[in-house]
């Protein structure tokens, strides 16, 4: 939620005269208009205590469309004259079907609904007798993937409304709250509506054609985005459904009974996970007999500590297809002391229904684990979909579970490989129509079908006296925006951009982010920035110039690298040219450089250890659909060593100063480093075999974890060419992965290996270097470096090996208490291993405390060298969840 601050007196003034002449208009125009739309159904929907029923479920048969209840149980929904037959649905209440007759004007119709009578008379269940909800929830599961398939397409119309406030604000923070003018009691709304069209086998389009919100004005106002999954896909809000492949490993059922509903047996299944914790739901869930569809569901799950709780209400909207026609989604929880809860209310309506006439809703679906199992379909066996579509739907042949889901799973399979891209998940459209958001009130008087409350219209009516005064500096601050940011003093220390044209950008730095401190120059100050121009959506370039310069040092340096980038994302070629003379790190992702500068200045520590480089390099690399990169590059260089020029720290610590800039290493003497120029080359290949993808609006977007990474690369250094004096070959083979381990955990694995040979004329400039740590704080990625190695100690010429584990348990020793693992904190292992010719075996065990308030993680390390304890330290990390990319 953006909270704004409040407009000025005056705007405020101006806004609410005009607000009251619009309403006065509208109020005429309603009122004149009487006749002709003041007609259809409305009225209250309560329980038998009177108590309101809020979103419950209003669906009209003969129009295909519907509405909800608002919080107070009122609804209200405009027919034309004529006679209809009305459906009124609650979560746990019995259906009510009204027949009614619309005049010229409202029909009242208030609606007293009783809890659903559930019987459980007809079902016995025995002792060590299997529970009835297995064998409702295997024939349920196995038929998933048809409920995705029974339509050819579908188009509706979605109301959105999202009802959000702050309940509990820290102490610290109510200070600033009432300085900044932020009404914490306020409820904040936010209204859409959506035209949504489906197409087989995964294309979805979502066009916003309103959008309305309490004081503020989104062009990302999406809340549809969350009806755009389905519990008949193994995951939902990355949770796994109930009617997945793998539920049962996952949850445990319990059938409740059943009631009769249209003429048909609804049973309710009690959903409980095995193991409580971020990504299961719990709650209910209510399957039709025979057609094993759901009728709805009333299910809860968490996400790092908050908690998601989903409703959906389904009706028959053609023959036997049932979809959703009311969702709502409540969201709450807190972080650092601050707790809110945001609710969204989805009504679908006005569906258009093509159907697949391939496929017939009258499956005899036999469970082969509790009845006698049916001829086996030879034609499903042996993978003839044609035929064994014929046979299951048109000549009413039973068949088993199990060759059921096979048939659906081909027969899915056999769709996209028609469709051209058989590795695309799901194609979304989504757009936002350019008078999206300038819809006037009489508009949402006639197209809201869910009424508001009195919280809602005040809310409404507090944000509009300071929209258009917001509204207007908004559009002010875009247009100067657009137009490049004016110059201002504070730019020179923090930094800004500019506009030089339509496609020509200049973004500078700034220099207070990068003022540093080394004891091979001292204080340090280096300008760089960033000339981007771009083309088009497939041509850009950017050349970034850096000039440096150290104070104790007295060098100045300078160096140019640009990029030239053309094509799609997923077919872009890249070439990039660099040169000039610098100042390096050995492994230039050892430490960067704001770590360094605070050790060394605050605990007299340097770390990095640095050489001067002159050079110029080319390298050219391309991707092809994301799945394959090939890469080369040439480069020529001078190295030269550095040695301190300063030993200034602001803190002297006692029995401690600074260490030479010549780094530490097994494998080479003392003073081993010599100055040395070099011609190398490099080659590269990477490959994902089996990557998957979503489209966005016909941007490929790649699912990392959808398949492993691979990686082989070759560099040469040539000798006496160029005046070069170094030669060696290096070959590496990389892999990095992500996979579960059964349902109680997930591995990921980030690994290379390599080899150095012709080694006789080779620098430790040159050696491969490994990401060590001697600083409290871990690598951001939970697989991306050592915690206690030495930087530079067993970097090596010859053979190498480097292996690094993470393993994410669900619950492993404190996270076996549930109230843990619903806060969101996790519990994990690691273990890193590094073998070279000096290394001995170097191998991490770690123990990991995640997700501590959300953001944080804990590690504790034990390294081992021969086997053999060696070092204990404790590490602070970046939560898992945002450091890992594979997270």
């Amino acid at each position: 939620m953006n909270l704004r601050k409040r407009g000025t007196l005056f705007a405020g003034q101006h806004k609410t005269q005009t607000m009251l002449k619009q309403q006065f208009f509208v109020a005429l125009l309603l009122l004149f208009s009487f006749p002709s739309m003041a007609q259809g159904i409305k009225g209250t929907i309560k329980d038998e205590n009177g108590e309101a029923l809020p979103f419950a479920s209003i669906y009209v048969k003969e129009v295909g469309s519907g509405t909800s209840s608002n919080l107070d149980g009122f609804y209200e929904y405009r027919l034309q004259p004529g006679n209809y037959q009305v459906t009124y649905q609650f979560m746990g209440y019995a259906t009510v079907i009204k027949n009614i007759k619309v005049g010229a004007g409202f029909e009242t119709v208030d609606i007293v609904m009783k809890p659903q009578v559930i019987n459980l008379a007809s079902v016995t269940v025995e002792a060590n007798a299997e529970d009835p909800s297995y064998t409702i929830m295997r024939k349920a599961i196995a038929k998933a993937e048809y409920h995705l398939l029974q339509n050819d397409s579908y188009s509706a119309e979605v109301y959105m409304k999202g009802t959000g406030q702050i309940t509990k604000v820290p102490w610290l923070l109510r200070k600033t709250f009432e300085k900044e003018g932020i009404d914490t009691s306020q409820v904040y709304t936010s209204e859409s509506v959506s035209e949504i069209y489906f197409e087989r086998p995964n294309t979805f389009k979502e066009k916003v054609i309103s959008v309305r919100t309490t004081g503020q004005e989104s062009d990302n106002a999406n809340p549809n985005a969350y009806i755009n999954s389905s519990f008949y896909l193994p995951e939902v809000v990355n949770a796994v459904s109930p009617l997945s492949p793998r539920a049962f490993s996952y949850y445990k059922f319990k059938y409740e009974g059943s009631f009769r509903e249209r003429g048909y047996e609804i049973n309710k299944i009690r959903v409980t996970p095995r193991s409580k914790g971020d990504d299961l739901f719990e709650g209910v869930i209510y399957i039709r007999e025979d057609f094993w569809n759901i009728h709805s569901l009333d299910l809860t799950t968490s996400l790092m500590g908050f908690q998601i709780r989903i409703e959906q209400i389904f009706a028959p909207i053609k023959g036997e297809i049932w979809m959703p026609v009311t969702q709502k989604f409540e969201f709450s929880g807190s972080i650092f002391g601050l707790a809110g809860s945001y609710n969204y209310l989805a009504s679908v309506s006005d569906y258009t229904v093509t159907e697949n006439e391939d496929l017939d809703p009258s499956v005899i679906l036999i469970d082969e684990k509790i009845e006698a199992a049916p001829e086996e379909i030879k034609a499903i066996k042996s993978g003839n979909v044609e035929e064994g579509v014929n046979q299951v739907f048109k000549e009413d042949q039973e068949v088993s579970r199990k060759q059921f889901k096979k048939l659906m799973k081909e027969y899915d399979k056999e769709e996209r490989k028609e469709a051209g891209e058989v590795d695309v998940v799901s194609d979304y459209y989504f757009n936002i129509d350019s008078l999206a958001t300038k819809k006037d009130s009489l508009y949402w008087v006639t197209r809201r079908p869910v009424p508001l409350t009195k919280k809602e219209i005040v809310g409404y009516q507090r944000e509009d006296s300071t929209y258009f005064a917001d509204k207007a500096k908004a559009e002010a601050d875009t247009l100067r925006l657009k137009n490049g940011a004016k110059f201002k003093i504070g730019d020179v220390l923090f930094g800004s951009y500019y506009k030089l044209g339509d496609r020509l950008r200049f973004d500078f730095a700034g220099f207070v982010p990068r003022l540093r401190f080394n004891t091979v120059e001292g204080l340090n100050l280096d300008f760089t920035g960033t000339f981007s121009w771009r083309q088009d959506t497939t041509a850009r370039l950017r050349i970034s110039p850096f000039v440096r310069y150290g104070f104790s040092g007295e060098q100045l340096y300078t160096k140019v690298e640009s990029v030239f980038g053309i094509g799609k994302n997923e077919q872009r070629g890249t070439f990039r040219v660099q040169g000039g003379n610098y100042i390096e790190q050995f492994n230039p992702t050892a430490i960067d450089d704001l770590s360094n500068s605070l050790y060394s200045l605050l605990a007299e520590k340097n770390f990095a250890k640095y050489y001067e480089k002159t050079y110029a390099n080319v390298s050219f690399a391309k991707r092809f659909r994301y799945r394959y990169t090939i890469g080369a590059k040439l480069e020529w260089a001078s190295r030269s060593e550095l040695f301190n020029t300063t030993d200034y720290s602001i803190f002297d610590v006692e029995n401690r100063e600074y260490k030479t800039n010549q780094p530490t290493n097994n494998e080479t003497i003392v003073g081993g480093f010599v100055d040395s120029k070099a011609l190398i080359s490099s080659f590269a290949f990477t490959v994902k075999p089996w990557l998957k993808f979503r489209k966005y609006n016909g941007r490929l977007i790649p699912l990392e974890d959808s398949s492993p990474t691979f990686r082989l690369s070759y560099k040469k250094a040539f000798n006496d060419v160029l005046g070069s004096n170094t030669q060696f070959d290096q070959v590496e083979f990389g892999l990095k992965t992500t996979f579960d381990l059964g349902v109680r955990a997930k591995i990921d694995i980030e690994g290379e290996a390599g080899k150095f040979f012709n080694t006789s004329q080779m620098i430790f400039t040159d050696f491969k270097h490994f990401q060590g740590n001697r600083l409290p704080f871990s690598p951001m990625s939970v697989t991306g470096g050592y915690r206690l190695l030495d930087y530079y100690k067993y970097s090596t010429s010859d053979d190498y090996a480097s292996i690094f584990t993470h393993i994410r348990f669900r619950k492993f020793v404190f996270t076996q208490l549930p109230m843990l693992r619903l806060s969101g904190l996790k519990e994990n292992l690691f273990v890193n291993y590094l073998a070279t010719p000096t290394s001995d075996n170097y191998t991490e065990l770690g123990y990991t405390i995640d997700n501590i308030f959300r953001v944080l993680r804990v590690e504790f390390i034990q390294s081992f060298q021969g086997w053999k304890a060696k070092d204990f330290g404790v590490r602070i990390g970046v939560a898992a969840i945002i450091g890992n990319s594979n997270d």
